[in-house]
């Protein structure tokens, strides 16, 4: 297909009661997973509070060992997510932590992909859909401060392919202390794979359904005593029955000095995509339309996703003399681009005009009259074109102290960033050929028309600065009682330009340019915690955190959105309890938590003019439990489940109490589970499920005539199985999605995105 790419340039208890937790993960199967080597020894459990600081080591087995850890096992007890590595029991916030393995078993090759398998993660479908049309706990992840990569920000629009992820690490709950604007149901970090003092190297293709063929290369090589390189390389092609893929990507690192007082790690990323998305659909008498199989496309050949991004990264760690103290400061600076458009695809009842529009006066259709026989209409989505610059640098402090008789785990910090984005729109006649008479549903991917292209000019750009300090102190109270406190100032400012032209059909000059200045000049947050650790093996929390969100917060404003209207503040509220089992192989996690926007932009009509004001309320409220780790030697699970018991608008301006149901994208609902049996020496077999109970999309939620649409329940079914050939050549099979569910993915009030079709992919690796 032709496509245009030039719009872009601890004494443990005894086994777990595992029943005591069977009915939070009752909707969900119990599947399987391993890694392509032979099993490996979990990692050992956490010690004690009151245990001695730890001597220090040479860091060469230590950082193989690591390195390791996220490839061969599901379990992780460790975690960056909190800046600086932490001890996950000592984070009083609920923290999942997907590993390598686990990617690599269920072959998730992309962001969105790998957040279907951690519970309370929904996905939104808009005009432009990207990774950061994300919900967590009923709440945006929003793309100013939500998406990390190795703890620092990652905010552009970008397609996000996991080839070059050691793990994906996901904090709920309010986090702007650590991280500044954004946070409010979570933050996802993003942990890039580092050079390791080894040789090791890997090359593994996969072919599968719809034509897909994917090949990964991950390439380690030692140079010196402490240095190392590491190259990370993805090609993948399908044609995915119309919804094609086209990528490519590439990350070198080199390090320096590794495990020394001084280390040095340089790093590239770049990756290219030039996609044709999955076409949407209209609701089929306000549910999804299951007669439609996942796998049928009906966009058209004009339709693409076109992207680019570009960064270089460094990160120098200094670690003094007395083996506690650490300053580890980072930069990344980098382009993204990207340009999108597609389809949405609606039903007729009577064949359509020569025009390929359905005639006037035709009666909807319905899902009892819906066959494979009815006529679809398309209808363009609108283009959009973003080209966004962003320069971020942050130093991080870390130390531990013996004041006042207690230790203090000492973290401090700066963050600084500049970000600059121009938004394009389209112009002129865009998707007036959209339509082709005989399409119906019978007939996916059938000589597509191409419809007129779309042209673009700017309609707006934005460029911004923040700048960011925090302190936070972990406090030994006794051996086994801490006091968490932080507290961060943040100041942003940030100019923007909207256009407007005087002729609608041509790239004249603006005739208007609107200058808006956003100054937000004090923005404060707070973070407490309170943790009982008992043994070695346990650990419980309660928690409090705040978090603010600015005007403009994706590069333009959005609805209710104006300089002058303060930033939103919300607040996080958890009880919660790790605990380690099985001389510490097994994890549990569970949490009770509430999570409030207190302060929230609406639009108050007791203002002339509906002016935005901050009067708005919201809130939700549930249950997170976690179950990862080794059960056996050979039996290895990771579970992951969200009980949402409402996500509810409390108010909009001065109206109150306007739901009755809970808002949209927060199912009560989510879940996954993956098991892993070592079935024979050189076989393992892996079954995993992913859930979700009934859905809506965003609108909806303030008045019971607006419930327009609603996704039913779903349970996906993956499998795998994996034959060790010997020990440096593995084959694996996987088939995903096993009985070709129909379900919605991505939401939104006026269509959805169908959930991936079942596939099957096979897999051979190499290593050398």
């Amino acid at each position: 297909m032709s496509k245009k790419t030039d719009c872009l340039r601890e004494a443990p208890p005894q086994m777990l009661p595992l029943g005591a937790l069977a009915a939070g993960f009752g909707m969900m199967l119990a599947g399987g997973n391993a890694l392509a080597q032979q099993a490996t020894v979990p990692m050992p459990p956490a010690p004690s509070a009151s245990a001695p600081a730890e001597a220090t080591l040479p860091e060469v087995k230590v950082k193989a060992s690591a390195e390791e850890s996220a490839k061969e096992a599901l379990q992780a007890t460790k975690t960056t997510i909190g800046k600086g590595r932490q001890e996950i029991r000592d984070i009083p916030q609920s923290v999942t932590v997907m590993t390598e393995k686990l990617l690599d078993d269920v072959k998730l090759d992309t962001l969105r992909q790998a957040l279907h398998y951690t519970a309370g993660i929904t996905f939104a479908a808009t005009e432009n859909g990207t990774d950061q049309d994300i919900r967590m706990r009923g709440f945006p992840v929003a793309t100013t401060g939500d998406l990390l990569i190795d703890g620092m920000k990652d905010p552009s629009q970008y397609d996000r392919d996991s080839f070059n992820y050691d793990r994906i690490e996901v904090m709920r709950g309010a986090a702007s202390m650590l991280f500044g604007r954004g946070s409010t149901g979570g933050v996802i970090n993003q942990v890039t794979k580092k050079p390791v003092l080894a040789d090791l190297n890997e090359v593994v293709t996969t072919i599968g359904s719809g034509e897909n063929l994917r090949f990964t290369g991950d390439f380690n090589k030692r140079l010196g005593e402490d240095s190392a390189i590491r190259l990370n390389a993805m090609v993948q092609s399908a044609d995915n029955h119309g919804a094609q893929i086209d990528k490519q990507g590439i990350a070198p690192t080199i390090t320096w000095g590794a495990g020394s007082r001084d280390e040095i790690t340089l790093g590239a990323f770049y990756l290219n995509v030039n996609n044709v998305p999955m076409a949407n659909l209209r609701y089929l008498s306000g549910s999804v339309a299951t007669g439609i199989p996942a796998k049928n496309f009906y966009g058209t050949d004009s339709d693409y996703l076109l992207g680019e991004a570009r960064y270089a990264s460094g990160i120098w760690t200094h670690r003094f003399g007395d083996g506690n103290g650490e300053l580890r400061t980072q930069f990344r600076t980098g382009n993204y681009r990207r340009a999108t458009w597609g389809t949405t695809a609606g039903y007729c009842g009577a064949a359509l005009t020569a025009t390929g529009t359905c005639p006037a006066g035709t009666p909807a259709v319905t899902s009892a009259t819906f066959s494979r026989n009815t006529a679809l209409t398309r209808s363009g989505l609108s283009p959009r074109k973003d080209d966004i610059d962003g320069t971020y640098l942050q130093s991080d402090y870390s130390n531990r102290f013996a004041w006042f008789g207690m230790r203090h785990d000492v973290l401090a910090g700066i963050d600084a960033s500049r970000e600059s984005a121009d938004r394009f729109t389209a112009y002129g006649t865009v998707g007036t050929n959209y339509n082709k008479g005989g399409t119906n549903v019978s007939t996916p991917d059938d000589g597509r028309v191409t419809a007129a292209l779309p042209t673009y000019r700017k309609g707006s750009d934005y460029a911004g600065r923040a700048l960011g300090a925090y302190v936070q102190d972990l406090v030994s109270l006794t051996e086994h009682w801490k006091l968490l406190g932080g507290l961060r100032y943040d100041k942003v400012e940030a100019t923007m330009h909207s256009l407007a032209y005087a002729n609608a059909a041509t790239p004249t000059v603006p005739s208007a340019v609107t200058e808006s200045r956003l100054k937000y000049p004090g923005l404060w947050s707070r973070r407490f915690g309170l943790l009982f650790q008992p043994t070695a093996f346990q650990s419980y929390h309660v928690s409090y955190g705040t978090s603010f969100n600015t005007s403009a917060d994706t590069y333009q404003y959005t609805t209710q959105q104006t300089a002058s209207v303060g930033a939103e503040k919300s607040r996080n509220i958890e009880v919660g309890a790790k605990l380690d089992w099985l001389d510490g192989q097994l994890s549990t996690r569970a949490a009770l938590f509430r999570t409030e926007k207190y302060n929230e932009r609406t639009t108050d009509s007791d203002f002339a003019g509906s002016f935005p004001v901050l009067s708005g309320k919201r809130h939700s409220q549930g249950l997170e439990l976690d179950v990862v780790g080794r059960v056996t030697p050979a039996l290895e699970i990771y579970m992951s489940y969200s009980y949402i018991q409402e996500a509810k608008i409390d108010k909009v301006g001065t109206a109150v109490n306007l739901t009755t149901d809970d808002v949209g994208l927060s199912p009560k609902h989510t879940g996954a589970a993956w098991a892993s049996y070592q079935l024979l020496p050189q076989l393992r077999i892996a079954a995993g499920a992913r859930a979700a109970s009934t859905n809506r999309p965003l609108q909806g939620g303030t008045a019971a005539a607006s419930l327009t649409a609603s996704t039913p329940r779903y349970v996906v079914y993956d499998t795998m199985a994996e034959y060790t050939i010997n020990e440096d050549i593995y084959a694996q099979i996987n088939v995903n999605n096993l009985t070709n569910k129909v379900y919605g993915d991505q939401l939104y009030p006026g269509f959805y995105t169908p959930g991936e079709a079942r596939n099957v992919k096979l897999t051979l690796g190499m290593r050398f």
